[in-house]
């Protein structure tokens, strides 16, 4: 029985060292770029924890900018705050091209009813894309009649920021239809620029548009894959090495999960690196920057560019 007690006392001894040691940093240095991803340019913040589908522009924090998310005014202003790469949304619309717009619904944010793909480009400029922000729980809206016309397409977008790097989630990827209108944009733009555009993808739509445009590339891998990355790497106790596969993948991790991470940071991003994997975490206040701002990771993604983009750099 003493042994048994032992042993189990050594395994949990063990499983501590295992979890709680973060190893060292000998051997790591500091990346040579450190990306700087703002999440649909600058944008209202609200709460993280509401379901997919919550119309978010009615739950907004109090503003501390005037800026409307996926605008090329937002857009410029988180390149301005020091992005070096900005992620945007796009959808597909009834007359065959990509606009940059988050939902597939219209009414949350703009007067309109319906569905992107309803409308024409045109049409659906004759909206107001701020109509539908609150801070207060509908007792005024700050924007109504500020955002006319501001919907621009993703071919605009490009065109006006030709020299800038974008992180495009096509979100109705699954629509063959609409990996297409990608793949036309993709070719239209010179090898130099299509470098500069990275797909947020899921594996079939991406591998279908990498068959047409073989130069195209991810900068984070698809949520399924990450959750692989992380989910072995757990399990085996952080013993084991990241296969080869993983090679020039990049994997975005929350920074609340961090915890949950063996051997955080050194041991796990010494892995990582040796799979010639890329890490980035999600950072959204000034307090888990700081926390972080020495750990040689390759970058974060941030919903708050204007707190966080000139303090990065």
């Amino acid at each position: 029985m003493r042994i048994f007690s032992l042993l189990i006392i050594l395994g949990l001894m063990l499983v501590s060292f295992l979890y709680l040691y973060p190893g060292s940093a000998e051997g790591l240095q500091q990346k040579d770029s450190f990306e700087i991803i703002a999440q649909r340019g600058v944008h209202h913040s609200y709460p993280r924890d509401l379901d997919e589908n919550s119309c978010t522009a009615s739950m907004i924090f109090e503003p501390t900018h005037d800026y409307i998310e996926n605008t090329v005014e937002s857009i410029q202003a988180a390149f301005d705050y020091g992005a070096t790469i900005v992620e945007i949304d796009v959808r597909p619309t009834k007359d065959h091209q990509l606009v940059v717009f988050h939902d597939d619904d219209i009414s949350c944010r703009t007067d309109g009813e319906g569905l992107v793909w309803d409308y024409t480009v045109e049409e659906l400029r004759q909206f107001d894309l701020g109509y539908g922000y609150t801070f207060d729980g509908g007792k005024t809206y700050p924007y109504r009649g500020k955002a006319i016309g501001k919907i621009s397409t993703l071919t605009e977008v490009l065109q006006r920021f030709p020299d800038k790097r974008f992180l495009v989630d096509n979100k109705n990827l699954n629509d063959m239809s609409s990996s297409d209108l990608m793949v036309e944009i993709l070719l239209s733009l010179s090898p130099a620029q299509r470098e500069n555009v990275y797909l947020r993808a899921p594996d079939k739509a991406f591998e279908y548009m990498q068959d047409k445009v073989p130069s195209v590339t991810r900068l984070i891998e698809p949520r399924e894959n990450q959750g692989k990355f992380f989910k072995e790497y757990i399990l085996n106790f952080g013993l084991g090495d990241f296969d080869a596969s993983y090679a020039n993948k990049g994997f975005a991790l929350p920074n609340f999960t961090k915890k949950y991470i063996w051997g955080w940071p050194y041991r796990f991003l010494k892995k990582a690196y040796a799979a010639e994997a890329r890490v980035y975490l999600f950072i959204n206040s000034i307090e888990e920057f700081e926390q972080i701002s020495d750990i040689p990771i390759d970058g974060i993604v941030t919903y708050n560019i204007e707190l966080l983009g000139l303090r990065s750099n």
